[in-house]
């Protein structure tokens, strides 16, 4: 009987634990779980600082977190599947007033180093820590108050910490003379060192973490660092999303049940480094072969945000947007119930590398990246507080404080990408395959005439010596067997003449191994190995490496001075109208060679200048994508992204990239006759406000059979005339209301229906559907579009 009551007693203990502490985190983060279990067995309560000087002098506290016994603070739901009358939730601690200006007021919790901004006219508060229920276990408690999360490596692994996983660790808070507040954390075992600054704007925030404060002591090497990573986060009782920029946009929205997510949202603005194996391919087995990773979207625009309760924030990273991830996780990871997204900020890369037979071993860049690393957060209220607020107040930051100039457009322009030539390998040499002459070219312009479309921006690839893939990165002569430069300079005259534009198409990025024009010990870049690196392209039954297509990506800067610089004459002497430019706008990487090495920042710096000079010369520059570096340099974006990646935590593609652009840059949608859905891609594109595009062959498509072109499944210009002077009817009779004109609004008003509002009030709505639908009078049949309004 007494044994029996002890079990029962002991029974009753445990159940009294677990409703305490419902469920313990799993480890996020490499080499964290063993110590995350530990710290929650054995810290109960959390031990708080004390605090010794006060907000004009400098505070050195122990880094143990927040008093979670404090006074309750205000109650709200939480992101459970049973609902609870009223759950008590940990206070704000972020008490001691700092800083101010007209605006906004910035409180810190001394104990934490996080902080809470203000409203001083609204009492509106974003909180860099927010408030959870106190049956939060503690070490999740610690992580979600740590406004600085640390990645680093000792030589193999990847660890993370932050900055109140150890009581040993210190920070110290220091209001400066320029009016900004500094914490500098110190992570004692690590012997890491690294500071944030903290400033008021009169629209928000900014964040900095200054280069100069990061000190490596010991072994530890820093590999990342994510500031204010529960930044605005909310619970999903709440209304609202997380903002990711993925391809066009998407919303990972709040919600109280969801399936299990095992990971979030991480990938790097303006796509990975395209020199790094591991951040490329699913796979890499020897030094031979390689597996592309599956398609995805690349970010296109350095931005991030979440919005709730009639407040939002954007973040815009300013300085270190080359080499960083956003982050975006789902409630549930780690057993932490909020919705949160955040910038980390790399400072050294890994790779695999292959030596003898030794098989993959790990390698970490030896120098850390230099410079400071900043923040910028727009704080949004009220009706702006959405996806379309943040997009908009974007798009007021490029106008006013990046200088970029919205490019005037005028009419409608059908844009037609044609194909030169290429050659083709044959048992014995190679042969030219003329796809389109320059003649042909002009009955293209023509043909289109006659079916009253005159307004056409023609843009020729394949056009130099060799085709598409002959000589680059030399681009003249122009090849004879489509005319040579005497008949492109006609075509020239005599697109002007019936008011078309012509663009030529150029590739200074990615050369083919078999070019004359590529010497590739010295313009190839090397990777981490100090090898020439090789981008071959992939099967796509199976996505492995085809070493029978090899390329080599060119140094920025001796391609632009040894071949971009001399061709600028070149191409002013053909009297065209602009230069597209191959891969600039899409594809960015570094340059590991020990004797120049090139960041990806330097990269876009001299890609961004060479663009300008290149517009001077010439009058216009247009370039695929997007990548935001390249605003305010171009004057059209071709194949601008009009999707999001649809990973399995994303509820909306939304078209905020369009959002940011229509009005400010033309942007084309992908070719119409290598759509996979002819009629949904053709709605996407009105929906988005894209300008329709094709690419066309005069010769028939199969002609390029034995070739390495096998993108072009359908491309026969008088096969898609009909079809495309249709399309591009009736979709031109709306566009001539919204061209140059800016998004003002973007609804979904059902499952299938979405709505697009511009300046001047017109309005374009679209129906994925198959039944009609009808919204304040408007009706719009299945699979279709309509618009009204139309003012000016």
């Amino acid at each position: 009987m007494l044994k029996h009551r002890k079990w029962l007693i002991i029974a009753a203990a445990f159940a009294l634990v677990v409703s305490s502490y419902p469920i313990l985190g799993a480890a996020e983060g490499n080499g964290e779980g063993q110590a995350e279990v530990q710290a929650a067995e054995t810290n109960t309560a959390e031990t708080a600082g004390e605090s010794t000087s006060g907000a004009a002098g400098t505070t050195e506290t122990s880094t143990t977190g927040a008093d979670t016994t404090a006074a309750a603070g205000t109650t709200a739901a939480t992101d459970t599947a049973t609902a609870a009358p009223a759950v008590s939730l940990t206070p704000i601690t972020a008490t001691k007033k700092m800083i101010e200006n007209e605006q906004y007021e910035l409180y810190i919790d001394e104990k934490t180093g996080n902080i809470r901004v203000v409203d001083k006219r609204t009492t509106a508060q974003w909180l860099g820590s927010p408030q959870v229920p106190r049956t939060t276990m503690p070490n999740n408690k610690k992580f979600i108050d740590s406004p600085v999360h640390v990645r680093y490596t000792e030589g193999s692994d990847i660890v993370q910490t932050y900055t109140l996983k150890e009581a040993k660790n210190k920070l110290a808070i220091k209001k400066q003379d320029d009016g900004s507040v500094r914490v500098t954390f110190t992570f004692t075992k690590e012997k890491l060192t690294v500071a944030v600054e903290y400033r008021l704007t009169e629209d928000g925030l900014t964040v900095t973490i200054p280069d100069k404060a990061i000190k490596e002591k010991g072994t530890a090497k820093l590999v990342s660092i994510e500031a204010l990573p529960f930044w605005n986060a909310a619970s999903g009782e709440e209304q609202g999303a997380l903002f990711i920029p993925d391809g066009s946009g998407a919303l990972i929205t709040y919600k109280k049940e969801h399936p299990q997510y095992f990971a979030g949202y991480s990938e790097t603005i303006y796509g990975a480094d395209t020199n790094y194996d591991q951040a490329n391919y699913t796979e890499v087995f020897s030094d031979e072969w390689r597996k592309a990773m599956w398609k995805k979207e690349k970010i296109a625009l350095p931005v991030f945000g979440n919005y709730r309760g009639g407040i939002a924030s954007l973040g815009i990273v300013q300085n270190g947007q080359y080499d960083a991830k956003i982050n975006a996780t789902p409630s549930g990871i780690r057993a932490i119930s909020l919705y949160r997204t955040s910038t980390e900020f790399l400072y050294r890369k890994q790779d695999v590398i292959f030596i003898g037979t030794s098989g993959q071993i790990p390698f970490f860049q030896a120098e850390r990246m230099k410079g400071d690393r900043e923040i910028r957060y727009l704080l949004l209220q009220g009706e702006d507080a959405n996806y379309v607020g943040m997009a908009k107040a974007y798009r007021e930051f490029l106008q006013e404080e990046q200088d970029v100039k919205a490019v005037k457009q005028d009419g409608v322009p059908l844009n037609i990408r044609l194909y030169g030539g290429l050659t083709r390998d044959d048992v014995i040499g190679t042969t030219f395959v003329s796809m389109t002459t320059f003649e042909q070219a002009k009955t293209i312009i023509d043909d289109y005439a006659a079916q009253g479309i005159t307004d056409l921006e023609l843009t020729f690839e394949g056009w130099s010596e060799g085709g598409k893939y002959g000589d680059q990165p030399d681009h003249f002569p122009v090849e004879k067997k489509l005319g040579g430069e005497k008949e492109l300079k006609e075509l020239s005259a005599y697109a002007k003449q019936k008011g078309a534009e012509l663009y030529l198409q150029a590739n200074y990025a990615r050369a083919y191994s078999e070019s004359d024009g590529l010497a590739k010990k010295k313009d190839a870049i090397r990777g981490m190995d100090r090898e020439v690196k090789e981008n071959p392209n992939f099967y796509v039954s199976d996505r492995w490496n085809n070493d029978d297509q090899m390329f080599y990506l060119l140094k920025p800067e001796r391609v632009v001075n040894d071949h971009v610089s001399k061709e600028l004459d070149d191409y002013a002497k053909l009297g065209i109208d602009g230069v597209q430019l191959s891969y600039w706008g899409e594809m960015l990487y570094s340059d590991l060679d020990p004797d120049s090495v090139t960041q990806r920042s330097q990269t876009a710096e001299t890609w961004a200048k060479a663009t300008s000079d290149i517009q001077s010369a010439v009058g216009r520059t247009a370039v695929d994508y997007g990548f935001a570096y390249m605003l305010g340099r171009v004057n059209r974006i071709d194949n601008a992204p009009l999707d999001s990646s649809h990973f399995i935590y994303e509820d909306e593609t939304i078209p905020f990239y369009q959002i940011v652009m229509h009005g400010l840059v033309p942007y084309t949608a992908k070719p119409a006759n290598l759509r996979d859905d002819s009629v949904g891609e053709m709605l996407r594109m009105l929906e988005y406000g894209a300008l329709p595009s094709l690419e066309l062959t005069s010769e028939p498509t199969s002609n390029m059979q034995r070739t390495m072109e096998e993108r072009l499944w359908s491309s026969e210009a008088s096969s898609w005339l009909a079809p495309s002077a249709k399309e591009y009817k009736a979709v031109a009779e709306v566009y001539q209301h919204i061209a140059g004109k800016a998004i003002t609004n973007h609804e979904k008003l059902s499952r299938k229906v979405y709505r697009t509002t511009y300046e001047g009030g017109t309005q374009v709505l679209v129906n994925y559907g198959d039944s009609d639908a009808s919204h304040d009078g408007v009706t719009v049949p299945a699979q279709s579009f309509a618009y009204r309004g139309g003012g000016n």
